[in-house]
């Protein structure tokens, strides 16, 4: 399962109380993260326990993991949930997340604690963007098809009227995606089949739409120019020098006026 998405597993020792923690390069674009929140980041499966601990680990490619064997603090870390021999979690985002606020979690690192001094016991930083989901547990794959909760995770964000550029570019593609998803689920077998669920999606679609419309044209004005003759952020700074040059003119003597002015004639 999610072999699309994960590499090939790796057997790890892991000590009394050692740390994971799996990164996002800085040569990765943040639109990359698009296609990793449609799977797990990471799946962890308890494969020995005794006498050496150990766990085999797989993740998406396009990230870095690294082991920390030492002995760290539990200080931190949410909740840990009890693994034994052959159970084991998924690495998910929270559904509603924006891919920004992944994307600032996954390049700061995201670390997983592995307690191993009782059984083996995972655990995750607090106040994550993510969750470690057991693998009993793991039902993502049985809800409503995902395009239908991705569209709906991206209607119930708040609009951030403080975003850069960057990133309304990033959840205009993210929307594009979605829409062009729900037209092919519209396509499919599924949406043939069960009404319902092509109702729901035929409703979803305006309303990304709309709120398309609205990153658009947030978009645009961050990026238009006043001028084509200047750069677009440089405005401000041309009106604040014209402010400045009418206060030397109330200020300067008249003939420095005009000296002034008769260059400006020999220049013409």
């Amino acid at each position: 399962m999610h072999h699309q998405y994960l590499n090939e597993p790796m057997v790890l020792d892991v000590g009394q109380s050692s740390t994971l923690t799996l990164t996002l390069p800085s040569n990765i674009s943040d639109f990359i993260v698009l296609e990793a929140m449609g799977g797990p980041l990471l799946e962890l499966i308890v494969v020995s326990e005794t006498p050496q601990p150990q766990i085999a680990v797989r993740f998406q490619p396009i990230l870095g993991l690294k082991l920390n064997a030492e002995i760290v603090e539990a200080t931190g870390c949410a909740s840990s949930t009890s693994r034994r021999l052959g159970q084991g979690v998924r690495l998910y985002h929270r559904l509603g997340t924006a891919p920004k606020f992944c994307a600032q979690e996954l390049r700061a690192g995201i670390v997983i604690k592995v307690d191993a001094q009782a059984g083996i016991s995972v655990s995750l930083q607090a106040a994550s963007k993510f969750e470690l989901v057991a693998l009993e547990s793991d039902g993502r794959g049985l809800h409503e098809p995902k395009v239908l909760m991705m569209a709906k995770a991206i209607l119930a964000r708040e609009y951030d009227y403080n975003a850069t550029a960057e990133y309304l570019a990033v959840c205009l593609t993210e929307i594009e995606q979605v829409r062009l998803e729900l037209q092919a689920f519209l396509r499919g077998e599924l949406g043939h089949s069960h009404s319902g669920l092509a109702e729901e999606a035929v409703r979803l679609d305006p309303l990304l739409q709309q709120k398309r419309q609205w990153l658009f044209r947030t978009y645009t004005h961050l990026s238009e120019r006043p001028n084509f003759n200047r750069a677009a952020n440089d405005g401000l700074n041309i009106d604040k020098a014209l402010r400045k040059l009418e206060c030397f003119e109330l200020l300067a003597s008249p003939e420095l006026l005009q000296m002034v002015e008769r260059l400006m004639e020999d220049e013409a």
